[in-house]
């Protein structure tokens, strides 16, 4: 039974990691277009006035996809605490850098029971 939840969620955190990482895709991708929009437009010598609702509607997506990186966040959080009530926080299959949380050894306890 425990392999069979080990290995659930490893399935599961390979689709949280798949999300998050295309999250930061999306991300780059609308920064570099609304990077790219005002060059464009001083390049081309055009009015102020041209193509700004497409710069505005290009910004709202970015803060869209922002918000949506900071539920698939809480997600992964959610999950890593599903995780843990489950009985699987012995199981790495998260991120390598812990960024908040870390969860400190006791000293000279490398080894426990599961």
């Amino acid at each position: 039974m425990r392999a069979q939840r080990q290995s659930i969620a490893r399935n599961v955190a390979e689709r949280l990691f798949a999300a998050e990482a295309a999250l930061d895709i999306a991300a780059a991708r609308i920064a570099e277009l609304n990077a790219a929009l005002p060059l464009a437009r001083l390049d081309a010598r055009l009015s102020a006035a041209i193509g700004q609702d497409a710069f505005a509607s290009s910004a709202s997506a970015l803060v869209l996809v922002a918000e949506t990186r900071e539920r698939i966040v809480a997600t992964h959080a959610n999950l890593k605490q599903a995780s843990d009530d489950m009985g699987l926080t012995e199981v790495s299959y998260g991120d390598l850098l812990k960024v908040r949380g870390t969860i400190s050894e006791p000293a000279g306890q490398h080894l426990r029971a599961v």
